[in-house]
C-alpha cells in the first residue's frame, strides 16, 4: 500500500512529489500533492493527519505555499524511518494472532451516536464473519473529557488465527466510507487486558 494510494482514495490528484535524497535517491520520508478539487485537501488532511502506520503516525497538514496560498497542497510527513515507497512491508506485521485491528476505518465523531455506533458495530461484525468465526469485536467509543485508548481502531477477535489471516487478506487496502483500511495483528492478551 503506498500512501499515493492513500492520498487518492480521497480524490484524483493534480500532482504528486516524493522528495528523495539526491545522494542515496531514498525517500527522505515526506512528499507533497495537490488535488485536482481543491476542496478535497481539508478532506485529506482531516482523513489522514494523526493515522496510525504500523507504530509510525502520519502528519499530514496543508503546505504553506509562499504568503498567498494560492496552491493549497496537503503535505505527507511521516518519520524517515518509514520509506514513504515501502508500505507494503506493513502488510502483513508480525506473526497472524488471532485479534485483528483495523485502521482508518471509523472516526472517533462516528462513534459518539447510539443508533450510527450500533450501526458500524454491524457492518464490521457482518463484513468480518465473511472470512471465519468471530468470537468478539471492540470500537472504543469517545468519551467526553477522556482520552479513551484505540478510540478510532476496531479490533475483531476470530476464533483462530488462520480466519484473522485471512480477514487480514481481504480487508487490507479496501475501501470503508471512501477510508483506505489498514490492518495489523494485534497482541490478545493485550485485548482482553482492554489495552488499547
Amino acid at each position: 500500500m503506498k500512501v499515493k494510494e492513500l492520498l487518492t482514495s480521497f480524490g484524483p490528484l493534480k500532482a504528486f512529489n516524493l522528495v528523495k535524497d539526491s545522494a542515496t535517491s531514498l525517500s527522505k520520508g515526506y512528499a507533497f500533492c495537490e488535488y485536482v478539487d481543491v476542496s478535497v485537501t481539508d478532506q485529506a488532511v482531516a482523513g489522514l493527519n494523526g493515522m496510525q502506520l504500523g507504530d509510525k503516525k502520519l502528519i499530514v497538514q496543508r503546505a504553506s505555499v509562499g504568503a498567498k496560498n494560492a496552491n493549497p497542497t496537503a503535505i505527507i510527513e511521516a518519520p524517515v524511518t518509514l520509506q514513504v515507497p515501502g508500505l507494503q512491508t506493513l502488510q502483513n506485521t508480525g506473526i497472524p494472532t488471532e485479534v485483528l485491528c483495523l485502521l482508518n476505518m471509523v472516526m472517533p465523531e462516528e462513534l459518539v451516536d447510539d443508533e450510527d455506533y450500533e450501526e458500524i458495530l454491524e457492518d464490521i461484525r457482518e463484513e468480518c464473519c465473511k472470512y471465519g468465526n468471530v468470537r468478539s469485536i471492540e470500537i472504543p467509543r469517545p468519551v467526553d473529557g477522556l482520552e479513551v485508548p484505540g478510540c478510532g481502531k476496531i479490533f475483531v477477535e476470530y476464533v483462530s488465527a488462520s480466519d484473522c489471516q485471512k480477514a487480514m487478506q481481504a480487508l487490507t487496502g479496501r475501501k470503508f466510507a471512501n477510508r483506505v483500511v489498514v490492518t495489523k495483528y494485534y497482541d490478545p492478551d493485550m485485548y482482553h487486558r482492554h489495552e488499547f
